[in-house]
C-alpha cells in the first residue's frame, strides 16, 4: 500500500524511497502538536481525517528529533536505516520548500554556488584536523550523545563534528578491510589519511535547502560497497577457525533444512570485501557438519562459514542429534543411514551411530527411566494398597531358542509399566528358564523398593506357577490366571476335536463355550475357586439341555428359559460322539484347576499389547547386543506409559468414534474397537534435550555411565564358544567343495 505525506507540497511516500511516520495515538499528547503542523499550510486538514494509513514523511523532522543511539549505530553501520527510531514527544517541525521554477537559472547558479561553499568549507576542516591529529583523533573517536550532523562550522571545528563528517561524508576510493571486520576501531585518522585522492561525497540536491535533512544523505553511494556488520567474517590474513561455541541451549528446537552443495557454495560466490568473484571450498566433511572457507585472490580476504555449532567444543550437534532421533524414535539405524545416503544427503556412517548409542543414547535412556521409574513407585505408595500386577515374558524370536527373554511388569489400577528385566539365555540353563529368571529380579527389585504385592496376573507358565505357590502366596499375594491364554488353549482343543468324526457340532458351539469361560471369571468377582470350577462345569450339562446342576456352588443355569429365536443351534444329544468329547475336553484335570485360578477382575490384555510396541522398536527379525535390546524396551515401556491412557477420539459433534475390524484369531468374525487419540512422543523429545544437556555438561560422565553399564551386561553368546583361526576355516571350506569344480 502507497503511504503518501499529508503535509502540504509534498510529494513524497514509502515508494518513492523516503521514510515515513504515522500519527500518534489520538490520546498522545503530541497528536494536537501534529495536527497544528499540518494545519499551519493545509487549513482544511482535521483530525477526524487522520487514519492509521496518515504519514509525515521524514523530511519534515531534524536529526534531533531521531533517537540518537539509534543514529550513531546507523552510521557505524550497525543498524539499518528503517531501525531507526524517533525519540519520545518529537514533533514535525520543517516545511517543505516550495517548488522549483521551471527556467530558474539564477536559482540554480545560487544552488551550484552553495555546493562549492560548502565543499571548501569541509575541506579546510578536514585539512586542520589532518594537522591536529594526534590530539583531536583520540576524542572524536567516542562522543555517542552528539548527534553529528548539524551545519559544519569552519570557525570552530570541533572534535566530534570532525569525526561525524568523516563517518557520514566522507567516502575513500578504496575502504580498507579493518574497517569492514572491526568498524569499532575506525577513527578520524584512518579516513582522513585517505583524503589525498580528493574524494568528496555527494552533498544535498539542489532541490534541498541547508535546513532541509533526510537518511538519504548519510547511505551509501553507489560507488562505494555494501557490508552488513551481521556477517560472520574473520580478519583479512587470519587462518584461524571462527570461536565454537561451547554451550548449546536446546539445538533440537532449531528448524532444520535441506540445502542443495551448488545452492549453498553459490553464496560464497561473492568477496564482502571487494565484491570480486571468489569461490567456497567444503573443508573437513564430519557426517553431517561441513565448513566452508571462502577465499579472494583479489583482496587476499577469507572467512569461514559452518553449517551448524559444536556440543561441548568438538562434536557437531547434528550428528549427536541425529543418532539421538534415530534411536529414541525406535528406527533401524542401517536401514535409516542407507535411506539417508540414497537419497544423497550427508549424514554420519553406522559405525558412528553405534559409538554414539554406545557412550551417548543408552545412558540417556537408563536414566530416563530410572526417573519414570522413581514417579511411578512414589505414585503407587501415595495411592496404598498393595499391588495389582501383570506379568509375561516375551522371547527376542519365534521358538525354543530364543537370545533374550524379557519379563514386565504392569500396574494394573494405573496401566503403566512397573519393571522391566532383560535376561540372557546364557544366563539360565536354557532360554525356556528366561520368564521364571525375569520374575525373580523384578520381585526382588520390588521388595528393595518396599512394595506389597496384593495379586499377580500371569499365563499358565508351570515353572512360574509353582515358584509363585512356594515363595510368594506364603507372603499373602493371591496368583490369578489369565483368561484369554486358558481360552486360547481351550479353543484349539475343540477346533482339534471339532474335526473328528460325527463331532462337527463343536464348532457352533465353540464361540459360545469360550464366551462362558469368561463369564465363569466375570461372574465371581470374589474369585472363589469352588464357584468358578462349577460354573465352568455346567457348561457340559447346558449344552445336553440340563440346566439343573448337582454342584452345591451352582445348582441351576443363570439364564432365562431359551426358546424360539433365543436357540439358534442345535442341543447336544447325550453320550452322543461330540458330547463325549465335549466332556473330555472340558474336564481335564489341568483344565480344571487352571479354571479355579482365572482372574475375575484384572487381565493381562495391557501387558499384550505392550509387547506388541516392542515389535516396533524392537523387531524380531533383528538381532541386538544386549545394552542395544535392554534400551529399546525402555523406550517402548517410555512411550506405553506416556500413551496407555490415552482417552477415545471425538467427532466435531463430541461423539466417540469407533471402527470395525476383522482380527485374524476371529476367523471371519469383526469386532469394535474405540478409535484413542493421536498418540504423543513428548517422552522422546525430553530424551533429545536431555541428550544435548548431559553431553554439554561432560560427556565423560556418560562414559562412565556407559561403562558402568557394559560392566553389568552379560557377556556376548559367543564367547563361550572355541574359537577357529580364519585362515584354517577358510582353508577347510575351500578343500571341501574344490571337489565340485571342475
Amino acid at each position: 500500500m502507497v503511504n503518501s505525506c499529508v503535509c502540504f507540497g509534498c510529494n513524497n511516500s514509502n515508494l518513492s524511497g523516503h521514510r515515513v511516520h504515522r500519527f500518534p495515538n489520538k490520546k498522545h499528547k503530541d497528536f494536537r502538536a501534529c495536527i497544528r503542523f499540518v494545519q499551519a499550510k493545509r487549513s482544511n486538514f482535521a483530525a477526524s481525517s487522520v487514519t492509521r494509513h496518515t504519514v509525515v514523511c521524514e523530511k519534515h523532522f531534524t536529526p534531533d528529533n531521531y533517537n540518537q543511539g539509534d543514529l550513531m549505530e546507523f552510521r557505524m553501520g550497525f543498524r539499518r536505516r528503517e531501525w531507526v527510531k524517533l525519540a519520545n514527544g518529537a514533533v514535525p517541525s520543517v516545511h517543505a520548500s516550495p517548488p522549483a521554477k521551471s527556467g530558474g537559472s539564477e536559482e540554480s547558479v545560487s544552488t551550484s554556488r552553495e555546493s562549492a561553499r560548502r565543499k571548501r568549507e569541509l575541506c579546510t576542516i578536514l585539512g586542520e584536523s589532518a594537522a591536529s591529529k594526534d590530539g583531536a583523533g583520540a576524542t572524536a573517536t567516542s562522543d555517542p550523545e552528539d548527534d553529528g550532523d548539524g551545519d559544519i562550522s569552519t570557525t570552530d571545528p570541533e572534535p566530534v563534528v570532525v569525526h561525524r563528517g568523516s563517518q557520514c561524508n566522507i567516502r575513500c576510493l578504496h575502504r580498507s578491510l579493518a574497517v569492514q571486520v572491526k568498524p569499532q576501531m575506525v577513527d578520524v585518522g584512518t579516513q582522513t589519511e585517505r583524503f589525498e585522492h580528493h574524494r568528496s561525497t555527494p552533498l544535498a540536491s539542489p532541490e534541498q535547502s541547508d535546513d532541509e535533512w533526510s537518511f538519504s544523505d548519510i547511505i551509501n553511494h553507489s560507488g562505494d560497497m555494501s557490508w552488513s556488520p551481521g556477517e560472520e567474517m574473520l580478519s583479512e590474513s587470519s587462518e584461524e577457525e571462527p570461536e565454537e561455541l561451547e554451550s548449546l541451549s536446546d539445538p533440537n528446537a532449531v528448524d532444520k533444512f535441506i540445502v542443495c552443495q551448488r545452492q549453498l557454495l553459490s553464496l560464497f560466490t561473492v568477496c564482502p570485501a571487494c565484491c570480486g568473484e571468489t569461490q567456497g571450498h567444503i573443508m573437513h566433511p564430519e557426517g553431517t557438519f561441513i565448513k566452508v572457507k571462502q577465499a579472494c585472490g583479489t583482496c587476499g580476504y577469507e572467512r569461514y562459514w559452518q553449517n551448524q555449532e559444536k556440543v561441548h567444543r568438538n562434536m557437531p550437534a547434528c550428528n549427536l542429534l541425529l543418532s539421538g532421533a534415530i534411536h529414541f524414535s525406535g528406527c533401524m539405524a542401517t536401514q535409516t543411514i542407507r535411506m539417508l545416503k540414497l537419497f544423497g544427503l550427508q549424514c554420519i556412517s553406522p559405525g558412528t551411530f553405534f559409538r554414539h548409542q554406545r557412550y551417548y543414547t543408552i545412558p540417556t535412556i537408563v536414566q530416563a527411566w530410572r526417573n519414570e521409574q522413581r514417579g511411578i513407585i512414589r505414585e503407587l505408595k501415595e495411592t496404598g494398597g498393595g499391588l495389582i500386577l501383570s506379568g509375561d515374558c516375551r522371547s527376542d524370536s519365534p521358538g525354543h531358542c530364543a537370545k533374550y527373554g524379557s519379563y514386565s511388569l504392569i500396574e494394573d489400577r494405573i496401566n503403566k509399566v512397573l519393571d522391566v528385566q532383560l535376561v540372557q539365555s546364557s544366563e539360565v540353563p536354557s532360554s525356556s528358564w528366561c520368564e521364571l529368571e525375569g520374575l525373580k529380579r523384578s520381585t526382588q527389585f520390588l521388595m528393595d523398593q518396599d512394595m506389597q504385592v496384593s495379586a499377580l496376573i500371569t499365563d499358565r507358565n508351570r515353572q512360574v506357577a509353582k515358584w509363585v505357590r512356594e515363595k510368594m502366596c506364603s507372603e499373602g499375594t493371591r496368583h490369578f490366571f489369565d483368561v484369554w491364554h486358558i481360552g486360547k488353549s481351550v479353543q484349539k482343543a475343540l477346533d482339534a476335536a471339532a474335526k473328528e468324526r460325527d463331532c462337527e457340532d463343536l464348532k457352533l458351539w465353540r464361540p459360545a463355550i469360550i464366551n462362558h469361560l469368561y463369564w465363569t471369571a466375570a461372574s465371581t468377582p470374589t474369585g472363589d475357586p469352588d464357584e468358578m470350577q462349577a460354573k465352568w462345569q455346567s457348561m457340559i450339562n447346558h449344552v445336553q439341555d440340563i440346566h439343573e446342576h448337582s454342584t452345591p456352588a451352582f445348582t441351576s443355569c443363570a439364564h432365562p428359559p431359551l426358546e424360539g429365536e433365543a436357540r439358534n443351534k442345535e442341543w447336544l444329544e447325550p453320550g452322543s460322539p461330540a458330547a463325549t468329547k465335549l466332556e473330555s475336553v472340558a474336564a481335564r484335570k489341568a483344565l480344571v484347576k487352571d479354571i479355579r485360578q482365572l482372574s475375575p477382575q484384572h487381565q493381562t490384555f495391557s501387558l499384550e499389547a505392550y509387547h506388541s510396541l516392542i515389535l516396533h522398536f524392537a523387531p524380531k527379525h533383528t538381532g541386538f547386543s544386549f545394552l542395544g535390546m535392554y534400551s529399546r524396551l525402555l523406550l517402548a515401556a517410555l512411550h506405553y506409559n506416556s500413551n496407555g491412557n490415552r482417552d477415545v477420539a471425538r467427532t466435531s459433534e463430541g461423539e466417540a468414534r469407533y471402527a470395525v475390524r476383522y482380527p485374524r484369531f476371529r476367523k471371519g468374525g469383526w469386532v469394535v474397537h474405540p478409535i484413542k487419540e493421536k498418540p504423543s512422543y513428548g517422552y522422546a523429545t525430553n530424551l533429545m534435550v536431555s541428550l544435548v544437556e548431559e553431553y554439554s555438561k561432560s560427556p565423560q560422565a556418560l562414559q562412565e555411565s556407559s561403562a558402568v553399564l557394559s560392566s553389568a551386561a552379560p557377556p556376548p553368546l559367543t564367547t563361550s564358544l572355541q574359537k577357529v583361526a580364519k585362515d584354517e576355516a577358510v582353508s577347510l571350506h575351500l578343500a571341501r567343495h574344490s571337489r565340485f569344480n571342475i
